[in-house]
């Protein structure tokens, strides 16, 4: 019996020992659901978190303050970029693609506060805002004296068509309103080649041809020839003056009195033919002497504001009085005379106010290398093997310009080379390219995606092929490019700082930009060896070393 109670005793113990067992998993079992339950119901914001913070932390390096999980809790999150909805059309104008993926790429990189204030300025429905803010610019008093002026001309010119122009001899001389036009037409006796030039050539007649009848006080018009290659109203708005015109209309109303019409031409001059056009009487010359009939109509494709400052010592105290300067006048006139359009401004402000965030320091490289490139891209044969010292220039510009506070350093290119455009991008990707030319991991390579396109777009292909029939048709691969040249263009303006080939198309950027000392010329690349030591202050490109390259100034 004592063996047996022994045993019952043991037996007692072990059910007692399996019923707190079973009682323990049952409770943790209930607590397992519980949790499992919590869990499901926080995941989704749990991953959330985790997406964002795997998608803005890529590659971030450990100098970023923000690289903390917290810290990425505060970006926004309803912020959501790329797709086909970043540049709606808003009128029947052109309407450029969506930005490209190397933008959003970068984008990943700059801080907190910059990464909510451009969500913040973006709409979810209608993408970027089409206002350029350029209120408030340093710009002088000119412009409402200009707007009142040129009110006053049109009416006076509406009065002349009601009499039948000139051709009523009964007409005063008082009552004829003087104007000066510019025009681009092509010369058709040189079909294809003796035109008014590129994007540059086209801005440096139509600006400094205003800056004549400001002088003067003469109104003033505009008019791109149709197919020549798209008329002027399709690429800018007219955001203070009208000038449109018919340039046949006005002939036939100027041109039969003796001083009523006048045509000057000045495509294609040197320094010195433009000096003794513009001041055949030195220093001292009067421009109202210059081109005397009341309406003059002008072919150029040359500047000469920045020598008139240099040179004239009758206009010192009048533009001094205007408040134009030598820095802000091409600036100024620009914004004045001309607004792209409504599509072509929303894509501008989303580069824009990229480039312009505190903790970004933006260098943009235009790189022009030859017409071979634009004609026949099957045929292109450039790589940063040839146009290194670009890279090298940005790199050690960049170590002599980057604070504490630029989270990300972004190389915005331009060039007329579809494969060197791609083989910068591939820089973000490819370490072994990176490695070699970028030499930073905390560099970013951003371009627009719009077509490459010359804005003279006959005269390039006349270069190579004879039969330019299908060009001339081709109306809207025409206008997307001209509109792309105005995008690209109206963007270097607004990088940081500037790095350009020694031609046209990036002098104009450079006199839009509201920093004169931010610009450095570089040569062609058959001089390569020429190229100045980007890291010294020195080594910025003078408006007035600006003036004397190609179209002038």
């Amino acid at each position: 019996m004592t063996y047996q109670d022994l045993n019952t005793t043991v037996d007692l113990k072990k059910i007692k020992f399996r019923y707190t067992l079973a009682k323990w998993l049952t409770t943790g079992s209930m607590a397992a659901v519980v949790l499992m339950a919590m869990y499901s119901l926080f995941y989704p914001v749990l991953q959330s978190k985790l997406k964002l913070h795997l998608v803005t932390d890529r590659n971030i390096t450990s100098s970023n303050d923000s690289s903390s999980p917290d810290n990425f809790s505060r970006r926004n999150t309803t912020c959501k970029f790329g797709g086909n909805n970043m540049i709606v059309p808003s009128d029947d104008s052109y309407t450029p693609p969506s930005p490209d993926d190397t933008l959003w790429q970068a984008l990943d990189y700059v801080s907190d506060d910059d990464f909510n204030n451009y969500c913040d300025r973006r709409d979810l429905l209608y993408g970027f805002s089409d206002d350029l803010h350029l209120d408030g610019q340093d710009c002088g008093n000119w412009q409402q004296d200009f707007s009142r002026l040129q009110q006053q001309r049109l009416q006076q010119l509406n009065q002349l068509k009601s009499w039948g122009g000139l051709k009523n001899k009964s007409i005063s001389k008082d009552d004829i309103p003087p104007f000066v036009s510019y025009v681009c037409q092509e010369d058709p006796k040189h079909r294809g080649s003796h035109s008014c030039g590129g994007l540059a050539d086209r801005m440096s007649g139509m600006i400094s041809t205003f800056f004549f009848a400001l002088l003067t006080n003469r109104g003033y018009l505009m008019n791109w020839q149709k197919g020549d290659p798209t008329p002027l109203e399709s690429v800018f708005e007219k955001p203070t003056i009208n000038w449109s015109f018919n340039p046949k209309e006005m002939k036939q109303l100027y041109n039969s009195g003796s001083q009523g019409f006048q045509s000057v031409n000045t495509l294609n001059f040197n320094w010195e033919k433009i000096r003794a056009a513009m001041f055949p009487d030195g220093p001292t010359q009067d421009f109202n002497e210059l081109w005397t009939a009341k309406y003059v109509e002008v072919k150029s494709n040359r500047g000469y504001i920045i020598r008139t400052f240099d040179h004239s010592t009758r206009y010192t105290n009048q533009l001094s009085d205007m408040g134009m300067t030598k820095t802000n006048s091409f600036r100024c006139i620009l914004d004045y005379l001309f607004r792209p359009t409504s599509g072509s401004r929303r894509f501008i402000n989303a580069y824009k106010e990229f480039f312009q965030m505190e903790s970004v320091l933006s260098i943009g490289l235009q790189i022009r290398t030859d017409d071979q490139a634009m004609a026949h891209p099957e045929d292109d044969m450039n790589t940063f093997e040839m146009w290194d010292y670009f890279l090298t220039c940005a790199n050690d510009l960049r170590n002599a310009k980057r604070q504490p506070h630029h989270k990300r350093v972004v190389y915005f290119l331009l060039t007329d080379s579809n494969r060197l455009r791609q083989e910068f991008v591939s820089m973000n990707t490819d370490q072994t390219l990176r490695d070699k030319y970028i030499q930073d991991d905390q560099t970013s390579m951003v371009v627009t995606g719009l077509p490459i396109e010359h804005i003279e777009a006959k005269t390039v292909k006349t270069k190579f092929d004879a039969d330019i029939t299908a060009l001339d048709s081709d109306h809207e691969r025409l206008l997307a490019g001209v509109n792309s040249a105005v995008i690209d263009n109206w963007l270097l303006s607004y990088t940081d700082y500037r790095l350009i080939s020694r031609q046209g198309f990036g002098k104009m950027a450079a006199f839009h930009a509201t920093d004169p000392r931010s610009t450095i010329s570089l040569p062609r690349v058959d001089r390569k060896e020429r190229a100045v030591d980007c890291g010294n202050p020195n080594s910025f490109t003078t408006f007035d070393t600006l003036s004397t390259w190609w179209s002038l100034g």
